[in-house]
């Protein structure tokens, strides 16, 4: 809630975790950008998909700098893996709440990147309206809940009492 900070090391620290998964968002999107980009440069000079570069320019001075942009690109895609897999690993923690105003909330919030006023809103016209007051608690009781399903690299026991 605005204007009240949690004490709970568990509600921070999962609050952590699911902020970088937010960010995985943004490298994911940063990846595939960079990777089209590096495989366009190899179409542009006739090295396509699964083609290799050794056979089609062998003795060319070229073939090295291509090569390295190959390796580039899969090294590229080997980190896009690994963060759509940690993001994925991020949402299946979500089947662990039985509220589903909290799945809602949790995912909109760290899967969709939307503002907490805007999660209200959506919140606030519907059926069943929530004050504010109540979808902040229910995003603190889902961290809460989630801590301990985050990697044990966000959770710091010792100080979690």
């Amino acid at each position: 809630m605005p204007g009240r900070v949690s004490h709970s090391p568990k509600y921070r620290q999962a609050q952590d975790y699911f902020r970088h998964v937010l960010s995985l968002d943004r490298r994911i999107s940063s990846l595939e950008a960079e990777i089209e980009r590096q495989q366009s440069r190899l179409a542009l000079n006739g090295v396509e998909g699964g083609e290799r570069v050794s056979r089609t320019m062998e003795g060319d001075s070229l073939e090295r700098g291509f090569v390295k942009l190959y390796d580039y690109c899969d090294a590229l895609d080997t980190r896009l893996i690994e963060y759509v897999d940690e993001r994925d690993r991020a949402i299946s923690t979500l089947d662990c709440l039985a509220d589903g105003d909290m799945v809602q909330i949790v995912y909109l919030r760290y899967f969709e990147g939307v503002s907490f006023p805007a999660i209200h809103k959506m919140f606030a016209v519907g059926a069943r309206p929530m004050s504010e007051r109540k979808m902040y608690s229910l995003h603190e009781q889902a961290m809460c809940r989630l801590w301990h399903f985050i990697p044990p690299e966000y959770r710091q026991r010792k100080s979690v009492q």
